[in-house]
């Protein structure tokens, strides 16, 4: 008997992992938060991390679409600081945010 099979599943998928592209979202202890206004002085969310690995933004309750559109940009910047290597005990320096928006940090 010859082997008429479709080639196609005799091939091997490789399989690769996929680089992770922004800090861990579960925390590993607890975490800390610093408020994001944008330029008009509106509470947007926050940003937190957990000092370590975990890091993200939590969007204010009452979120408009156009708040909605920021969270996308603070995240962007989010993911960009943790591709330049930014620790994320790091992300609570408000020149990372600046000028689009202002990161209201509790001392």
């Amino acid at each position: 008997m010859t082997d008429n099979q479709n080639p196609r599943f005799h091939d091997v998928i490789p399989m690769f992992a996929s680089e992770n592209d922004s800090y861990d979202f579960k925390a590993t202890g607890p975490v800390r938060e610093a408020a994001v206004h944008d330029q008009r002085g509106q509470l947007l969310g926050h940003v937190w991390s957990d000092g370590r690995q975990a890091a993200g933004f939590t969007r204010a309750e009452n979120a408009t679409p156009e708040l909605a559109q920021a969270g996308g940009r603070i995240r962007r910047i989010l993911a960009d600081a943790y591709k330049a290597g930014v620790p994320a005990g790091e992300l609570f320096d408000p020149a990372l945010f600046a000028p689009e928006f202002e990161l209201r940090v509790k001392h």
